[in-house]
């Protein structure tokens, strides 16, 4: 059976992205996720994330950063603003910040998010469904009806799993950039992507 989104309207002008894990300012993420290649330097790294997500979305669209946005200490996003001046305008986008667990300076931000977008039911986190990190205490539900699962938490280790849901198996998105060529992907594609994966 073909996985398709429920109700989706066509014609929206804004769109929908999502991203995580940029790690802002943190050196050795270049070798821990092995973004080597692309990125050489912090400079490079961070000038070259923030480029992408700008050239991907539009002012009027919208982007959720599912957590460990910078790697800046405890002001996190007021350092990254001094450090990267012009650019941290920031995205030039409506941004939702969720937090992970380098996010020291987004207290105000959530852990979760479960919204209808589109017509499909979402739960956002920065952890897979299944991690209960011991440090970041916090509860959540996820509800019986939702159709798909975004996390983020595990770089370039994985990109699609499973994980149920009462009875029904959910599809779970790693929206991290490493695995999606260092930029934001939008909810259309996800959609997209996981039809194909569960089309016989």
């Amino acid at each position: 059976m073909c996985w398709r989104a429920p109700g989706r309207s066509s014609g929206h002008k804004m769109t929908v992205y999502f991203t995580a894990d940029l790690h802002l300012h943190h050196k050795n993420i270049i070798r821990y996720a092995h973004r080597g290649p692309a990125f050489r330097t912090i400079h490079q790294m961070d000038r070259g994330l923030i480029r992408n997500l700008n050239r991907a979305v539009r002012r009027h669209d919208t982007l959720y950063h599912l957590g460990d946005f910078c790697f800046a200490g405890r002001s996190n996003i007021g350092e990254a603003r001094r450090a990267f001046g012009r650019d941290m305008g920031m995205v030039h986008c409506r941004t939702v910040f969720l937090r992970g667990n380098h996010d020291t300076g987004l207290r105000h931000a959530s852990y979760f998010i479960c919204r209808r977008i589109d017509g499909v039911k979402v739960f956002m986190r920065h952890w897979p469904p299944w991690e209960h990190p011991r440090r970041f205490p916090h509860s959540f539900t996820i509800p019986p009806d939702v159709d798909l699962i975004l996390c983020g938490h595990v770089h370039d280790k994985w990109k699609y799993h499973a994980h149920k849901v009462g009875k029904r198996l959910i599809p779970v998105v790693n929206v991290g950039t490493d695995v999606w060529g260092y930029k934001p992907v939008s909810l259309s594609k996800i959609v997209q992507e996981v039809g194909r994966l569960r089309s016989p």
